[in-house]
């Protein structure tokens, strides 16, 4: 390993102190860190040359493409954010928690220089995780014309919700082409595994493991007690018809991105072939993190 990226969320406290730390101890052990230009100029870098003091400064598009390995300083945000940039399947991510929740960014700073040493070793463990792909379409439209319709992959969620005015939306929902329910409330949400102790956590949907390839949707405050959320295989096509008259209908992806709906337009969400590779903690199991997170078995203040 020769050269690992640093992407950092500069907003949280001691972060910029924390990349200027990493940056010079893995030049110490000839590594050659890549940073970017918000990260260089926070730890006083000057920009007037690409190479400073022992790493190099360019743009997020270019650092994924020439890292070996990325590590991603932040909450779960900041890594989503991470893995929307172009080519980020194809290299592993040591993801470190800076933020108060983080299932996604399990490492602790407590962690990061054991984990690094495991990184450079090449004794580590990665985790990966599956990714959706979300395709948006006006109703009746010709599949073949895939190439120019709007893409976007998602590891936590694909969200059709409405807007700011408290009206409900109506979406007809179809897996592999039979009508299962026509949703009425505030919205759908479609997880992946990863993202089910995120927004669909919040929406009462089920905790699924990784490691399991399957679909969560979750309604979001439904107008009826009878809806509840559906776990399926990710063999299966999803599609969900906007049904409501007015426009007042977002499509998001991850957070990250957010498209317009309007009525009769078509979301289609199947398996993304891309997927994400964290680097775990070896400390910790999967259990640990969700005991460690929701504060299972503890008892509540009365």
């Amino acid at each position: 390993m020769k050269s690992i990226g640093i992407i950092a969320n500069l907003t949280k406290d001691g972060a910029a102190q924390i990349v200027a730390d990493v940056s010079d101890w893995l030049q110490s052990r000839g590594i050659h860190s890549l940073v970017t230009e918000d990260c260089a100029a926070a730890v006083g870098a000057g920009l007037e040359s690409t190479v400073t003091d022992g790493y190099s400064v360019m743009d997020k598009a270019e650092l994924v493409h020439q890292a070996d390995c990325l590590i991603v300083f932040g909450g779960d945000g900041t890594l989503l954010h991470a893995a929307h940039l172009p080519g980020a399947e194809s290299v592993p991510i040591l993801p470190v928690n800076l933020g108060s929740l983080g299932f996604l960014t399990e490492v602790t700073l407590d962690e990061l220089y054991p984990a690094l040493t495991k990184v450079l070793e090449g004794d580590f463990e990665l985790d990966e995780r599956m990714m959706l792909r979300a395709t948006l379409y006006k109703e009746n439209e010709e599949r073949d014309t895939a190439c120019r319709a709007p893409t976007s992959i998602a590891l936590n969620d694909a969200v059709i919700s409405k807007g700011p005015f408290s009206r409900i939306i109506s979406l007809e929902s179809y897996i592999d082409g039979e009508h299962v329910v026509t949703y009425s409330g505030d919205g759908l949400i479609v997880s992946t595994p990863s993202g089910s102790t995120a927004y669909s956590l919040s929406a009462w949907g089920p905790i699924v493991h990784p490691s399991l390839s399957a679909f969560i949707l979750t309604p979001i405050c439904p107008h009826t007690l009878t809806v509840r959320p559906l776990i399926i295989s990710t063999d299966s096509r999803i599609s969900v018809v906007i049904r409501s008259v007015h426009c007042n209908i977002m499509l998001t992806i991850d957070g990250q991105e957010a498209f317009d709906l309007y009525p009769d337009s078509v979301v289609e969400i199947e398996k993304a072939s891309e997927t994400i590779k964290l680097i775990r903690s070896r400390k910790r199991s999967y259990y640990e993190v969700l005991r460690t997170k929701l504060k299972w078995g503890e008892m509540l203040d009365t």
